[in-house]
């Protein structure tokens, strides 16, 4: 139970961590342009397109009939959250990027970690039959902890209470998707990552954590 408790934590681990190299390259680049709004509008714009690629491929090989309204309700979720991410950035610059994404993978890796370690009553069973209360609570005890640190390094400080409500947001972004996946009778949105589905699937929880970064005045 252990090792096979380790071995899908260790992939999840990899999977967010290559995740996240990828996106701070990225956002380096913006800062090494002095947080130019061209270069970053572009870095968004093609993650973006990326994702409405990945999402309406999904939804278009879908059988269910429902799959057209749940492509719809995704691609605004997609785009709200982009222009929550342009207005971090023109308020926050790069590093609010960075904490929004970190808390997003702190949360995802936690969650799996004490939901797979203590397991215990579902939350959603028929939306998502993995997730437990012991893993939710878990990465509310754990995340923000983890993003107060990073906000630290960055000096972009954080409150315990704002690194709270937005693993919250990481949490309900990520039950979003699998509900989507559910209506559309899909286990993954892609292929793109070895035993993780697509990017949609390790980056569902970022578009709704942005959106919960930009509601001022907490954040």
């Amino acid at each position: 139970m252990k090792l096979h408790l380790f071995s899908h934590l260790k992939e999840r681990v990899q999977s967010s961590v290559w995740m996240t190299v990828f996106f701070v390259l990225l956002f380096a680049l913006v800062y090494w342009f002095q947080g130019s709004k061209t270069i970053a509008y572009i870095i968004l714009s093609l993650f973006v397109l990326g994702c409405l690629s990945e999402w309406g491929y999904a939804c278009f090989v879908a059988k269910t009939s429902k799959k057209y309204y749940v492509w719809g309700l995704g691609s605004i979720f997609i785009i709200l959250g982009a222009l929550s991410f342009m207005k971090t950035f023109n308020t926050k610059g790069w590093s609010g990027w960075i904490v929004i994404v970190a808390s997003s993978i702190f949360t995802d890796i936690f969650a799996y970690f004490f939901g797979s370690w203590l397991k215990g009553p579902k939350i959603f069973p028929r939306i998502s039959p993995a997730k437990t209360y012991s893993g939710a609570l878990g990465a509310l005890l754990m995340a923000p902890v983890c993003t107060m640190m990073v906000g630290d390094l960055l000096h972009h400080p954080i409150t315990w209470m704002s690194a709270s409500i937005l693993s919250i947001f990481a949490q309900v972004g990520d039950f979003l998707e699998s509900w989507a996946k559910r209506h559309l009778e899909i286990k993954d949105m892609g292929t793109w990552i070895k035993g993780h589905g697509g990017v949609i699937d390790r980056t569902d929880s970022w578009w709704m954590t942005a959106m919960g970064y930009g509601i001022e005045p907490w954040i």
